[in-house]
């Protein structure tokens, strides 16, 4: 799942094939019954109508055909969405003039590209190239020269104000195959590695205050040992949504249902280090057929304390020493970034967890952080039945 679709917009996944290159495929599906019935066709349909228009230009996905009334599969374009916490001020003024070449094609071809003032619908593909995605919201319209430009002008202003600086200025190390999904109420960051076809992925939940970049040893190793690891930064921490009003692990839980669901895992394990071994294990709990295990990494779910300062505290002393010098670095400044009324709402729901949250039959296995992040401790304690 690239994205989750709300209201008239589409789910949009990446499909591997057998043979051939991947495929996006948009589906509205999922969408309510007016949707499916009428917006939806129409617009599977004017969106395949401007792919066929601009097929073969430099820096647009092709089409690949209509599924049925509510799907198309284009291609897949690689790269990377424009944010600015994944590429700060790091692109150079070529990358904007190639942007602009790629409106002046669709100028060339009768095409209005209206929706410039989202960031995400421009990629920096691995060669550091633009390209534009979501033709849905293109339009065949006959705009004179002069207004097109007036608009292109604008927004490319802004994405250059935003993004253009020098290449000293480039993203975090660390936060490759980075995405965000919105649903059940947030918007979470996840770190995706490993093998794509893995049936059982590994979902990795760091503890409060730091990202999920502190499996960064695991997520190296994971290819290797034929496994997929989905590092999930929680609500309110990392690059998820900084604004939460409540972290009770039932809350959280049926988030990450929502998560693992939009995903569409059928099963997966759990890693879940410090406190969100709570959220992990009512997770667990809520849907035992699916998690087949949960690892916990230092659990601490009945510290009782609503000091924001001594749980940050008890975080940072719990960082592992396996960690690399420089990211230990950037996570303590994480660490200390972290809001202390988000710090508060974990350490009073963690007060509230007298005692450990049953997780069905799920088997949950103890390990330290150390022995999970070199060696092969967590690998075997996960491998499949």
């Amino acid at each position: 799942m690239l994205n989750v679709g709300g209201l008239a917009n589409p789910d949009v996944l990446l499909v591997r094939r057998e043979v051939g290159a991947p495929v996006v495929v948009k589906d509205w599906s999922r969408r309510g019954p007016l949707v499916r019935a009428f917006l939806g066709p129409l617009l599977a349909r004017h969106e395949l109508a401007m792919l066929e228009r601009v097929e073969g230009l430099p820096g647009l996905p092709r089409p690949c055909q209509r599924i049925d009334r509510l799907a198309l599969a284009l291609e897949f374009v690689a790269g990377r969405p424009l944010r600015r916490r994944t590429h700060g001020r790091a692109l150079p003024s070529a990358f904007f003039i190639a942007l602009e070449g790629i409106l002046e094609g669709l100028r060339l071809r009768g095409v209005a590209y209206l929706d410039l003032r989202s960031p995400t619908n421009v990629l920096v593909t691995p060669s550091s190239a633009p390209a534009l995605v979501d033709l849905g919201s293109a339009l065949a319209l006959p705009l004179p020269r002069a207004l097109r430009a007036v608009f292109e002008r604008r927004a490319l202003a802004k994405l250059r104000a935003r993004f253009e600086g020098s290449e000293s200025e480039s993203a975090p190390a660390g936060d490759a195959g980075a995405r965000d999904l919105k649903l059940g109420g947030t918007r979470f960051h996840l770190r995706d590695h490993g093998r794509p076809d893995d049936p059982l992925p590994i979902l990795m939940l760091p503890d409060v205050g730091l990202s999920a970049r502190v499996f960064a040893p695991i997520a190296e190793r994971a290819a290797a040992h034929g496994r997929r690891v989905i590092g999930v930064d929680l609500p309110g921490f990392g690059g998820s949504r900084a604004g939460v009003s409540s972290l009770r692990a039932s809350r959280v839980a049926a988030q990450l249902e929502a998560l693992v669901d939009a995903l569409r895992i059928a099963r997966f394990d759990l890693l879940a280090q410090g406190w969100s071994v709570l959220p992990a294990a009512a997770l667990a709990a809520r849907v035992p057929e699916r998690a087949r295990r949960l690892v916990a990494l230092d659990a601490r779910t009945s510290e009782g304390s609503s000091d924001p300062e001594r749980l940050r505290a008890l975080v940072q002393a719990g960082l592992p020493s396996a960690l690399a010098p420089a990211l230990r670095a950037e996570l303590e400044a994480e660490l200390a970034r972290a809001p202390a009324r988000t710090l508060r709402l974990a350490a009073r729901a963690a007060g509230r967890a007298m005692t450990p949250i049953g997780v069905g039959g799920t088997k949950r296995i103890e390990l330290r952080a150390d022995e999970a992040l070199v060696g092969e401790a967590l690998f075997e304690a996960l491998a499949p039945d």
